[in-house]
């Protein structure tokens, strides 16, 4: 049986945007007089929201932040974000190929940690909106990942069953919130290498990977 949906996570899997998202976390948090480098936010943060990130940076460290203090730092960060011209993004192809490739069988969504306005100006720049019935961003739960909610989202509003899926995943914490879901996991080594990646089909890149390779990789029939 082919699964219902392909579901994707989008930054560092569509969108090569984490290096911008490390960059401006690093200058708000400096501000603060908190250094981030580039290791411990890959080793530790990367996963969650951005208010995650603030909170657990600040909880790390002893120092919890009120709730509007993490408003405040989040809205800042989205500003910036919004405020970048569209040069300083990359994206990947592999990824785009597949997303297309895969539309032709089965319905497509996003699961994601990032605010809905990014997720939709990258959409729109790439012309891949209409390719995702449904897109969830963390608008859009009460909890992110790696909380299955974003996945199971994305399932009910695409109206099928979570279990079977199969979600596309750079992160371990987003591994851990597709697997929670019910759903196959395929990894993508675009952000950490693939030890950390405990998903049931790893790729190093997606570049001419088609969807029969990915259904076939997963023992699946299209």
């Amino acid at each position: 049986m082919p699964p219902p949906a392909l579901i994707f996570d989008f930054n560092g899997v569509l969108v090569d945007d984490e290096p911008v998202h490390l960059e401006l976390f690093q200058h708000l948090l400096l501000a603060e007089g908190v250094p981030l480098s580039k290791e411990t936010y890959f080793q530790r943060y990367f996963v969650f929201d951005d208010a995650g990130v603030f909170r657990q940076v600040f909880e790390d460290l002893g120092r919890p932040l009120a709730p509007a203090r993490v408003r405040e730092l989040c809205d800042a960060k989205a500003r910036a974000y919004a405020a970048l011209p569209p040069e300083r993004f990359h994206y990947y192809e592999g990824s785009e190929a597949l997303a297309r490739d895969a539309a032709r069988t089965v319905p497509l969504a996003i699961a994601s940690g990032a605010r809905g306005a990014e997720i939709r100006r990258h959409l729109e720049l790439r012309g891949l909106a209409p390719l995702f019935r449904a897109v969830v961003s963390i608008d859009d739960v009460k909890h992110g990942k790696p909380d299955p909610e974003p996945f199971l989202e994305a399932a009910r509003r695409l109206g099928v069953d979570p279990r079977g899926c199969v979600a596309v995943e750079d992160s371990p914490g987003g591994v851990v919130s597709a697997r929670a879901a019910g759903m196959k996991v395929v990894g993508v080594t675009h952000s950490v290498p693939r030890e950390r990646l405990a998903a049931d089909l790893v790729f190093d890149t997606l570049v001419g990977v088609p969807w029969a390779s990915v259904l076939a990789g997963l023992g699946l029939r299209p």
